[in-house]
C-alpha cells in the first residue's frame, strides 16, 4: 500500500469509527483491525485508539448540545465512576492478556444482544423531558463499564448505551449524548496511561482523528433526530450481530 493510499484509507476508517460511535457503538471494530493490519503492535494500537475517540467525542457531544438533549447534571454524576474504571482499565491493559478474557468477552456481548432486543420498545420510546433521577447504586453500574473502555474500549459503547436506557432510564437520544460525554473522559483517562506508556502513534492517530470529527458531526446530527431512533437501533443490533460472528471466528467456534 503506497503511503497516499494509506493516508486516504487511515482517514476514511476514521470517518467510519467517529459515525458509528456516535449514532451506536463499537467504531474501534473498524479502527484495531486496520493499525495492527498496516503494522502498528496491538498494545500501540490499543493506545492510538484514544485519539480518535478524544476527537470524535468532542465534535459530537457540541452536536448534541447544540441540539439541546445533554443531561449535563446526571451526565458529569454518572462520569465518576466511569473515569474511575477507565484509569484502573487502562493500567490493566499494560499488564493483562487480551486473549485470556475472549470467552468472557463472547458472553458480555451475547448478553448485551440479548438485553437489546429483549425490549426494543425500551430504546424506541419518545425523548422524556428533563432526566432521571440518579443514585449511588444506579452510578456504580458505569464501574466496570468503564473499566472495560479502559481496557480495550471495543463494545464499551454498547454498555454505556445498555446502562443509560436500561438502569437510568433515558430514551435512545439522550443515552447517545451521554455517551458521547462519556467518550470524551474515557480517552482523557485512558490518553494519560498509554502516554506515559510510550503506546501511542501520533501520525496514525491524528490521521484517524481527522476522520473522526467529521464522522462523530455527522452521525450527531443523524442520532438527534426522532425519526432516526429505529435505524439507530437497527445498526446497534447488526453491529453487535458481526461482532459475535467475528469472535466465534476468533476462537475457532465459527469457520467461514
Amino acid at each position: 500500500m503506497s503511503p497516499d493510499v494509506e493516508i486516504v484509507v487511515i482517514v476514511v476508517a476514521g470517518l467510519l469509527s467517529g459515525f458509528l460511535n456516535t449514532v451506536a457503538s463499537s467504531g474501534s471494530a473498524v479502527t484495531l483491525p486496520l493499525m495492527i493490519l498496516i503494522g502498528l503492535p496491538a498494545t500501540v494500537a490499543n493506545g492510538t485508539n484514544r485519539l480518535p475517540l478524544l476527537a470524535g467525542g468532542i465534535a459530537s457531544l457540541l452536536t448534541f448540545h447544540r441540539a439541546g438533549v445533554v443531561d449535563w447534571r446526571n451526565g458529569l454524576i454518572l462520569s465518576v465512576p466511569i473515569v474511575a474504571g477507565t484509569l484502573a482499565g487502562a493500567a490493566l491493559a499494560s499488564v493483562l492478556d487480551a486473549k485470556e478474557m475472549g470467552w468472557a468477552v463472547i458472553a458480555a456481548v451475547v448478553a448485551a444482544f440479548v438485553m437489546l432486543v429483549s425490549n426494543p420498545k425500551r430504546f424506541l420510546r419518545p425523548a422524556a423531558m428533563g432526566g432521571p433521577r440518579v443514585a449511588l447504586l444506579t452510578a456504580s453500574v458505569f464501574l466496570p463499564i468503564g473499566l472495560w473502555a479502559g481496557f480495550i474500549v471495543l463494545d464499551a459503547g454498547t454498555y454505556m448505551l445498555l446502562g443509560l436506557v436500561i438502569v437510568v432510564g433515558y430514551d435512545l437520544i439522550r443515552a447517545n449524548a451521554i455517551k458521547s460525554l462519556f467518550i470524551l473522559w474515557i480517552s482523557l483517562a485512558s490518553l494519560l496511561v498509554f502516554y506515559v506508556d510510550a503506546e501511542i502513534n501520533w501520525r496514525v492517530g491524528l490521521l484517524l482523528s481527522v476522520g473522526s470529527i467529521v464522522g462523530s458531526w455527522a452521525g450527531g446530527l443523524f442520532a438527534t433526530k426522532e425519526w432516526a431512533k429505529v435505524w439507530v437501533f437497527r445498526l446497534l443490533v447488526v453491529v453487535i450481530l458481526v461482532e459475535i460472528g467475528q469472535l466465534l471466528h476468533r476462537f475457532g467456534v465459527l469457520r467461514f
